[in-house]
């Protein structure tokens, strides 16, 4: 097992939506203790104790840091960063890592010292800022200077792959029970938060031409005039909307939905994505339709049909909610998605964070 700890500068905070850098942080706990440190928080609002706090993910110790209000604006985001710098200093120091990840569209390595740095991008972060409500050129900027710092920089889709050293280490998925009991019905299925990433032109063809929908998820957009399309959706007689659900109720879902829908509107920042939602349809031996997605084409499997236009989506539903059971494809995508789970991540991403290690002893040799 290796023993030295991770400190990761996280995009979120530990108790907010498990996204990317959390649900592989729990698998990587396995084998390397990690020391997350959660976005600056503003004075007056929760945070995670700055010496550390351990969470309920054995070797995970999470970490916070207050910073002055409008943290994100300039020049408050000169404190915001030189508190931000401090905490991973002082983390570093008292963890004894040898290798830091950022995987926060604001964070830097400063404090990182002589240790390894490793650039984890998760998301379009400059076309999203918008999404995120963060300055813009803030992120261009430190990005930048990231990538030039970085030993190791990873990606999740191969859209944000700008240079010949950079990894595409995409999302995975956690393995699904098997056993759970369910009969697939002629339903299409969209698991999921529900905001202006969808197409709704895509998912609205459906109950038109008389194909269910199971929607499973929480209403995040903000939008009025999306909001107001999203509603009548919603309402559609042949929609079925469950609303948040627990995790582990999600299971019983999938296994009686007939295909999964990953239907993302074509911007730049979906472009960018790596989908959880397509490998977890997957991990329960559920086909998938997605709309034109570089990471759905990386996939290079049948048991994923990228369509182009809203005809061949509508084509490629329709097929699917045909077929009726299908054990032997159930069984196939099962076994496909098993070298994409978010154990083997775990492992290919501590296996760059050995590289980085390498290269930071040769960087921090040759400065001397």
């Amino acid at each position: 097992m290796r023993r030295t700890p991770l400190v990761w500068s996280a995009g979120v905070a530990w108790n907010e939506t498990a996204g990317t850098d959390r649900r592989i942080v729990e698998e990587i706990a396995r084998l390397r203790a990690v020391w997350w440190i959660d976005p600056p928080q503003p004075l007056g609002r929760p945070a995670a104790p700055a010496d550390g706090v351990e969470t309920e993910v054995p070797g995970v110790l999470r970490l916070g840091v207050t910073a002055p209000p409008a943290l994100t604006r300039w020049p408050m985001r000169l404190a915001t960063d030189a508190l931000r710098g401090m905490a991973l200093a002082r983390a570093v120091r008292r963890s004894g890592a040898s290798a830091v990840v950022v995987a926060n569209p604001l964070a830097r390595f400063r404090g990182a010292g002589g240790v390894a740095r490793v650039l984890y991008v998760t998301d379009d972060w400059v076309a999203g800022a918008p999404l995120m409500q963060l300055p813009r050129g803030a992120i261009m900027r430190g990005l930048r200077r990231n990538r030039r710092e970085a030993d190791i920089v990873a990606v999740v889709s191969p859209a944000l792959a700008l240079a010949a050293a950079d990894v595409v280490l995409p999302n995975g998925t956690a393995a699904m029970d098997a056993t759970v009991q369910g009969t697939r019905q002629p339903i299409a299925g969209i698991v999921g938060q529900l905001n202006e990433r969808l197409d709704l032109d895509l998912l609205e063809a459906l109950p038109g031409a008389g194909i269910r929908v199971r929607v499973v998820g929480p209403r995040a957009d903000h939008d009025p005039s999306f909001g107001e399309r999203l509603d009548g959706f919603l309402a559609h007689p042949l929609v079925d909307w469950r609303g948040r659900v627990p995790a582990a109720a999600v299971a019983g879902h999938l296994a009686e939905i007939s295909v999964g829908l990953t239907p993302y509107a074509d911007t730049d920042f979906n472009r960018a994505s790596s989908p959880l939602k397509t490998f977890e349809y997957l991990a329960a031996g559920v086909p998938v339709v997605s709309s034109d997605l570089p990471a759905s084409r990386w996939l290079d499997t049948p048991h994923v049909a990228v369509t182009q236009t809203p005809d061949e989506f509508l084509g490629a539903v329709r097929g699917f909610v045909g077929r009726g059971a299908d054990e032997a494809g159930d069984a196939a995508r099962r076994a496909f998605v098993a070298s994409h789970t978010w154990q083997r991540r775990a492992e290919d991403f501590l296996d760059l964070v050995d590289r980085a290690e390498a290269r930071a002893t040769v960087r921090v040799g040759g400065a001397r």
